[in-house]
């Protein structure tokens, strides 16, 4: 069983909307993922999803002796997802030193952890119980200098990077993707441009990946999740009349 961290030392980087994503995208290929919102403090997955208020969540089996499996809700897509509680008194009781405990009962293919921004106790208690970490930042030169202090504290305690992930790229007056890969020492293996369809699909309570899945940002998680299982992503080329005309003659 994969676990897979989502994380970014600064907020707003896209960590979220990379975990839905990724979670979806890995089940559509045909693996079995749990999505697990480990932002205990701000948790969002369940609001993104429409599934807030619900009767157990991760709150809930890391402040009892709950069964994580009876946390498990599957949204209309088939994702299977662990929602946290937006309840101040659940706040009050978590007990995320727990998680990496709890995280043992699943059983998947992958875990995904929606991790809490920042290094506080939440995210360290989230790198704590993952197994891979997968590192998100904006291509600025603050959002960077972030992900570099989260790289070498994985590294401290011994986590394997699988690679960084380049979120909410725009393309103007943006460092350089070789130039945060000679910062951080780790390969971008993902670039996420900004998209409105990221938007629309959040007002539907949906993945951008199962909505609107030809998208930039669709194409660029698809690609993502290939690349974790190891396999080649070939965007299909979508013809057109022009090139329709120049197969039948002969010139292409």
């Amino acid at each position: 069983m994969r676990k897979i961290l989502i994380c970014s030392a600064k907020g707003g980087v896209g960590k979220t909307c990379t975990s839905i994503n990724l979670s979806v995208a890995l089940n559509k290929l045909g693996k079995d993922v749990v999505l697990v919102d480990c932002n205990f403090t701000t948790p969002n997955i369940g609001l993104y999803y429409g599934i807030a208020r619900v009767e157990k969540t991760i709150h809930d089996v890391l402040n009892k002796k709950g069964n994580i499996n009876n946390a498990i809700y599957i949204h209309k897509s088939g994702m299977k997802i662990i929602p946290g509680s937006i309840s101040v008194e659940s706040l009050r009781k978590v007990r995320p030193e727990f998680l990496k405990q709890k995280l043992e009962k699943l059983n998947s293919d992958f875990v995904i952890l929606d991790s809490s921004a920042g290094l506080g106790r939440e995210a360290l208690a989230s790198l704590d119980a993952c197994n891979e970490v997968l590192v998100l930042a904006n291509p600025e030169m603050p959002s960077v200098a972030d992900a570099l202090k989260l790289i070498k504290i994985s590294e401290e305690l011994k986590k394997e990077i699988i690679g960084v992930v380049v979120c909410r790229k725009r393309g103007k007056l943006e460092m350089k993707m070789n130039a945060i890969e000679n910062l951080l020492g780790y390969p971008i293996i993902g670039v996420i441009p900004e998209d409105e369809h990221v938007k629309k699909a959040l007002v539907r309570e949906d993945s951008v990946f199962n909505l609107y899945p030809d998208s930039d940002a669709g194409k660029a998680y698809n690609k993502l999740a290939h690349y974790l299982l190891g396999e080649f992503y070939e965007e299909e080329k979508k013809k057109n009349i022009i090139d329709d005309f120049l197969e039948i003659l002969g010139f292409k």
